[in-house]
Protein backbone atom coordinates (compact mmCIF):
# COMPACT_ATOMS: atom_id res chain seq x y z
CA UNK A 1 0.00 0.00 0.00
CA UNK A 2 1.37 3.11 -0.86
CA UNK A 3 1.45 5.95 1.52
CA UNK A 4 0.82 9.78 0.64
CA UNK A 5 3.47 11.91 2.00
CA UNK A 6 3.81 15.84 1.78
CA UNK A 7 7.42 18.29 2.39
CA UNK A 8 5.24 21.22 3.15
CA UNK A 9 7.73 24.58 3.78
CA UNK A 10 6.55 27.43 6.46
CA UNK A 11 4.81 29.68 5.52
CA UNK A 12 6.98 33.32 5.70
CA UNK A 13 6.92 36.63 5.69
CA UNK A 14 9.96 38.68 5.82
CA UNK A 15 11.10 42.16 4.75
CA UNK A 16 14.45 43.46 3.31
CA UNK A 17 14.95 47.00 2.71
CA UNK A 18 17.85 47.72 0.00
CA UNK A 19 18.83 51.48 -0.29
CA UNK A 20 22.04 53.51 -1.13
CA UNK A 21 23.34 50.88 -3.69
CA UNK A 22 26.24 52.15 -5.59
CA UNK A 23 29.35 51.97 -7.90
CA UNK A 24 31.57 54.72 -7.15
CA UNK A 25 35.45 56.29 -7.51
CA UNK A 26 36.41 58.99 -5.19
CA UNK A 27 39.98 60.82 -5.78
CA UNK A 28 42.92 60.96 -3.37
CA UNK A 29 41.82 62.58 0.07
CA UNK A 30 38.56 62.25 -0.26
CA UNK A 31 36.87 61.90 2.92
CA UNK A 32 32.72 61.17 3.80
CA UNK A 33 32.34 62.69 7.47
CA UNK A 34 31.39 60.39 10.60
CA UNK A 35 27.63 59.89 10.63
CA UNK A 36 25.19 57.28 11.66
CA UNK A 37 21.88 55.53 10.24
CA UNK A 38 19.50 52.07 11.36
CA UNK A 39 20.96 50.07 8.46
CA UNK A 40 23.92 47.82 7.58
CA UNK A 41 25.94 49.17 5.30
CA UNK A 42 28.34 46.59 3.42
CA UNK A 43 31.43 47.76 1.91
CA UNK A 44 33.31 46.43 -0.98
CA UNK A 45 36.71 47.81 -2.03
CA UNK A 46 37.80 47.59 -5.78
CA UNK A 47 40.89 49.29 -6.07
CA UNK A 48 43.06 51.73 -3.90
CA UNK A 49 42.69 51.83 -0.06
CA UNK A 50 40.37 53.96 1.97
CA UNK A 51 40.59 54.00 6.47
CA UNK A 52 37.40 52.83 7.98
CA UNK A 53 37.08 54.64 11.45
CA UNK A 54 33.96 53.21 13.59
CA UNK A 55 33.15 53.91 17.44
CA UNK A 56 35.85 50.85 18.33
CA UNK A 57 38.78 50.35 15.99
CA UNK A 58 39.77 51.92 12.51
CA UNK A 59 40.35 49.75 9.42
CA UNK A 60 42.34 49.84 6.54
CA UNK A 61 40.48 48.70 3.26
CA UNK A 62 42.40 47.21 0.83
CA UNK A 63 41.38 46.19 -2.50
CA UNK A 64 39.32 43.32 -2.81
CA UNK A 65 38.52 43.37 0.62
CA UNK A 66 35.04 43.95 2.75
CA UNK A 67 33.28 45.37 5.53
CA UNK A 68 30.26 45.16 7.23
CA UNK A 69 28.97 47.68 9.77
CA UNK A 70 25.89 46.95 12.05
CA UNK A 71 22.91 49.52 12.34
CA UNK A 72 24.04 52.21 14.39
CA UNK A 73 27.47 52.42 14.50
CA UNK A 74 28.93 56.14 14.03
CA UNK A 75 31.91 55.71 11.09
CA UNK A 76 34.12 57.78 8.95
CA UNK A 77 35.76 57.30 6.18
CA UNK A 78 38.98 58.48 4.62
CA UNK A 79 41.19 58.22 1.18
CA UNK A 80 43.93 58.66 2.65
CA UNK A 81 45.90 57.15 -0.12
CA UNK A 82 47.49 58.72 -3.79
CA UNK A 83 45.45 56.78 -5.82
CA UNK A 84 41.53 56.61 -6.62
CA UNK A 85 39.06 54.94 -4.03
CA UNK A 86 36.99 52.65 -6.27
CA UNK A 87 34.19 50.76 -4.47
CA UNK A 88 30.80 49.10 -4.15
CA UNK A 89 28.43 49.45 -1.78
CA UNK A 90 24.42 49.11 -0.14
CA UNK A 91 22.70 49.67 2.77
CA UNK A 92 19.73 46.94 3.74
CA UNK A 93 17.96 46.10 6.43
CA UNK A 94 16.12 43.02 7.70
CA UNK A 95 13.99 41.20 10.08
CA UNK A 96 14.95 37.88 9.83
CA UNK A 97 15.35 36.56 13.24
CA UNK A 98 18.26 34.02 13.13
CA UNK A 99 20.17 36.46 10.27
CA UNK A 100 19.86 39.82 12.64
CA UNK A 101 21.79 37.80 15.70
CA UNK A 102 24.99 36.47 13.35
CA UNK A 103 24.96 40.08 11.24
CA UNK A 104 24.99 42.18 14.55
CA UNK A 105 27.43 39.87 16.99
CA UNK A 106 30.43 42.53 16.12
CA UNK A 107 30.15 46.31 15.19
CA UNK A 108 32.16 45.73 12.40
CA UNK A 109 33.24 42.87 10.39
CA UNK A 110 36.00 43.12 8.12
CA UNK A 111 36.79 40.40 5.50
CA UNK A 112 40.04 40.35 3.88
CA UNK A 113 40.62 39.05 0.41
CA UNK A 114 41.74 35.42 0.73
CA UNK A 115 38.79 34.89 3.09
CA UNK A 116 36.85 35.74 -0.04
CA UNK A 117 38.12 33.80 -2.45
CA UNK A 118 36.26 31.07 -1.97
CA UNK A 119 33.05 32.40 -2.26
CA UNK A 120 30.43 34.23 -4.93
CA UNK A 121 30.69 37.72 -3.25
CA UNK A 122 32.43 39.32 -6.25
CA UNK A 123 30.63 37.42 -8.95
CA UNK A 124 27.57 38.69 -7.44
CA UNK A 125 28.47 42.41 -7.30
CA UNK A 126 29.71 41.68 -11.16
CA UNK A 127 26.48 40.51 -11.77
CA UNK A 128 24.98 43.96 -10.56
CA UNK A 129 27.69 46.18 -12.64
CA UNK A 130 26.63 43.88 -15.58
CA UNK A 131 22.79 44.99 -14.86
CA UNK A 132 24.11 48.82 -14.58
CA UNK A 133 25.57 48.66 -17.93
CA UNK A 134 22.92 46.73 -19.55
CA UNK A 135 20.92 49.86 -18.10
CA UNK A 136 22.83 52.46 -19.26
CA UNK A 137 25.67 51.62 -22.11
CA UNK A 138 27.99 54.51 -21.14
CA UNK A 139 28.21 53.12 -17.44
CA UNK A 140 32.08 53.09 -16.32
CA UNK A 141 33.25 52.83 -12.87
CA UNK A 142 34.35 56.29 -13.09
CA UNK A 143 30.56 57.29 -12.56
CA UNK A 144 28.65 57.23 -9.38
CA UNK A 145 25.84 55.17 -9.71
CA UNK A 146 22.70 55.28 -7.92
CA UNK A 147 19.90 53.44 -7.76
CA UNK A 148 16.55 55.12 -8.00
CA UNK A 149 13.55 54.62 -5.23
CA UNK A 150 11.35 51.83 -6.44
CA UNK A 151 8.08 53.87 -6.21
CA UNK A 152 9.44 56.73 -8.38
CA UNK A 153 7.65 56.57 -12.18
CA UNK A 154 10.91 57.86 -14.31
CA UNK A 155 14.55 58.76 -14.18
CA UNK A 156 13.12 62.48 -14.63
CA UNK A 157 11.66 62.27 -11.13
CA UNK A 158 14.90 62.56 -9.65
CA UNK A 159 17.30 65.23 -9.24
CA UNK A 160 20.47 64.15 -10.90
CA UNK A 161 23.77 65.69 -9.24
CA UNK A 162 26.97 66.32 -11.24
CA UNK A 163 28.57 62.87 -11.59
CA UNK A 164 25.92 61.10 -10.28
CA UNK A 165 23.53 58.83 -12.77
CA UNK A 166 20.48 57.85 -11.54
CA UNK A 167 18.78 54.31 -13.03
CA UNK A 168 15.19 52.65 -13.20
CA UNK A 169 14.92 49.58 -13.44
CA UNK A 170 12.27 47.17 -14.99
CA UNK A 171 10.14 45.12 -12.68
CA UNK A 172 12.24 41.96 -14.25
CA UNK A 173 15.32 44.01 -13.45
CA UNK A 174 13.78 44.64 -10.10
CA UNK A 175 13.71 41.29 -9.12
CA UNK A 176 17.33 40.26 -10.87
CA UNK A 177 18.73 43.09 -8.79
CA UNK A 178 16.81 42.11 -5.27
CA UNK A 179 17.86 38.19 -6.05
CA UNK A 180 21.71 39.09 -6.62
CA UNK A 181 21.84 41.34 -3.19
CA UNK A 182 19.86 38.68 -1.30
CA UNK A 183 22.66 35.89 -2.76
CA UNK A 184 24.97 38.64 -1.51
CA UNK A 185 23.90 38.83 2.00
CA UNK A 186 23.76 35.00 1.77
CA UNK A 187 27.67 34.65 0.99
CA UNK A 188 28.38 37.32 3.54
CA UNK A 189 26.32 35.33 6.60
CA UNK A 190 27.87 32.44 5.64
CA UNK A 191 31.07 33.72 5.47
CA UNK A 192 30.62 34.93 9.07
CA UNK A 193 29.19 31.89 10.38
CA UNK A 194 32.07 30.17 9.47
CA UNK A 195 33.98 32.87 10.73
CA UNK A 196 32.39 33.36 14.08
CA UNK A 197 32.45 29.33 14.64
CA UNK A 198 36.36 29.21 13.88
CA UNK A 199 36.80 32.42 16.91
CA UNK A 200 34.74 30.13 19.27
CA UNK A 201 36.73 26.57 18.78
CA UNK A 202 39.46 29.00 18.78
CA UNK A 203 38.39 30.38 21.99
CA UNK A 204 37.99 26.52 23.24
CA UNK A 205 41.11 25.44 22.55
CA UNK A 206 42.84 28.59 24.37
CA UNK A 207 40.56 27.88 27.04
CA UNK A 208 41.36 24.43 26.84
CA UNK A 209 45.75 25.49 27.09
CA UNK A 210 45.03 27.57 29.82
CA UNK A 211 43.19 24.83 31.80
CA UNK A 212 46.22 22.39 30.84
CA UNK A 213 48.45 25.24 31.70
CA UNK A 214 46.81 26.14 35.32
CA UNK A 215 46.74 22.27 35.92
CA UNK A 216 50.16 21.47 35.89
CA UNK A 217 51.05 24.68 38.01
CA UNK A 218 48.72 23.17 40.41
CA UNK A 219 50.81 19.90 40.03
CA UNK A 220 53.90 21.02 40.37
CA UNK A 221 52.98 23.33 43.33
CA UNK A 222 51.38 20.04 44.55
CA UNK A 223 54.84 18.57 44.88
CA UNK A 224 57.25 20.88 45.70
CA UNK A 225 55.41 22.88 48.35
CA UNK A 226 58.31 24.08 49.46
CA UNK A 227 59.93 25.18 46.14
CA UNK A 228 59.93 28.96 45.43
CA UNK A 229 60.52 28.73 41.66
CA UNK A 230 57.41 26.30 40.39
CA UNK A 231 55.60 29.50 38.60
CA UNK A 232 58.94 30.84 37.08
CA UNK A 233 59.62 27.20 35.42
CA UNK A 234 56.47 26.58 33.94
CA UNK A 235 55.94 30.48 32.85
CA UNK A 236 59.40 29.70 30.66
CA UNK A 237 58.21 26.39 29.40
CA UNK A 238 55.03 27.67 28.05
CA UNK A 239 57.24 31.01 26.90
CA UNK A 240 54.32 33.24 28.58
CA UNK A 241 55.34 35.23 31.29
CA UNK A 242 54.56 35.38 35.01
CA UNK A 243 52.12 37.52 35.27
CA UNK A 244 50.33 35.92 32.46
CA UNK A 245 50.73 32.87 34.44
CA UNK A 246 49.51 34.05 37.80
CA UNK A 247 46.58 35.31 35.64
CA UNK A 248 45.69 31.69 33.82
CA UNK A 249 45.82 30.49 37.17
CA UNK A 250 43.48 32.69 38.93
CA UNK A 251 41.08 32.49 35.68
CA UNK A 252 41.02 28.39 36.29
CA UNK A 253 41.22 28.01 39.79
CA UNK A 254 39.84 31.41 41.25
CA UNK A 255 42.64 32.00 43.18
CA UNK A 256 45.96 32.97 42.74
CA UNK A 257 48.82 30.26 43.01
CA UNK A 258 50.17 32.37 46.43
CA UNK A 259 47.00 32.11 48.12
CA UNK A 260 46.64 28.30 46.59
CA UNK A 261 50.34 27.53 47.79
CA UNK A 262 49.50 29.06 50.89
CA UNK A 263 46.60 26.81 51.14
CA UNK A 264 48.55 23.69 50.62
CA UNK A 265 51.14 24.46 53.04
CA UNK A 266 48.50 24.93 55.77
CA UNK A 267 47.10 21.31 55.28
CA UNK A 268 50.09 20.08 54.88
CA UNK A 269 51.44 21.78 58.31
CA UNK A 270 48.04 20.50 59.88
CA UNK A 271 48.86 16.94 58.40
CA UNK A 272 52.17 17.26 60.15
CA UNK A 273 51.11 18.70 63.38
CA UNK A 274 48.23 16.32 63.68
CA UNK A 275 49.92 12.87 62.48
CA UNK A 276 53.92 12.75 62.91
CA UNK A 277 55.82 14.03 65.54
CA UNK A 278 58.32 16.27 64.11
CA UNK A 279 59.70 19.43 65.50
CA UNK A 280 58.33 23.18 64.84
CA UNK A 281 61.33 24.01 63.06
CA UNK A 282 61.59 20.27 61.27
CA UNK A 283 58.15 20.94 59.77
CA UNK A 284 58.49 24.91 58.92
CA UNK A 285 61.53 23.46 57.05
CA UNK A 286 59.90 20.62 55.00
CA UNK A 287 57.02 23.49 53.59
CA UNK A 288 59.31 26.03 52.99
CA UNK A 289 59.34 28.71 55.36
CA UNK A 290 62.71 30.22 56.26
CA UNK A 291 63.04 29.92 60.21
CA UNK A 292 60.24 28.34 62.60
CA UNK A 293 59.58 31.86 64.09
CA UNK A 294 58.01 33.06 60.76
CA UNK A 295 56.34 29.75 59.75
CA UNK A 296 54.49 29.92 63.43
CA UNK A 297 53.46 33.61 63.10
CA UNK A 298 51.70 32.52 59.64
CA UNK A 299 50.15 29.47 61.06
CA UNK A 300 48.71 31.79 63.49
CA UNK A 301 47.33 34.03 61.34
CA UNK A 302 45.54 31.30 59.21
CA UNK A 303 43.72 29.45 62.47
CA UNK A 304 44.25 32.09 65.13
CA UNK A 305 46.26 29.36 67.07
CA UNK A 306 49.98 28.64 67.12
CA UNK A 307 51.24 25.64 66.11
CA UNK A 308 51.96 24.08 69.53
CA UNK A 309 48.02 25.00 70.27
CA UNK A 310 46.61 23.36 67.49
CA UNK A 311 49.01 19.44 67.98
CA UNK A 312 47.47 17.64 70.21
CA UNK A 313 49.28 17.12 73.49
CA UNK A 314 50.03 13.46 73.63
CA UNK A 315 52.51 13.76 70.82
CA UNK A 316 56.17 13.34 71.77
CA UNK A 317 58.26 15.74 69.75
CA UNK A 318 61.30 14.45 67.82
CA UNK A 319 64.02 16.63 68.10
CA UNK A 320 66.30 16.01 64.62
CA UNK A 321 69.53 18.03 65.80
CA UNK A 322 69.92 15.54 68.29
Amino acid sequence: MTVGMEFVMPNMTNTIQITGCQFAIKPPGWSYPRHHHHLFELLYCYEGEVTQSSEDQEIILRAGELILLRPGIKHHTFNHSDEPYRFFNFHFNLDDRELRPLLTQHSVYHLEQQQLTDTAIFQHIQSLEQLLRKQNPQYSRSWEVGLVDEDMVNVHTVKVDKGTIPLQLSGIDRLYFHHQLLLLIQEVALLLMTKIEQEEQKEIKISQLHADIAHEMEAMLQQNVHSKGAIQQIANKQNISRSQCYKIFMHVYGCSPRQYLSELKLNKAKELLMSSNLSIEAISDQIGFSSASHFSRQFSRWTGQSPNQYRPQHVTIVDNDK
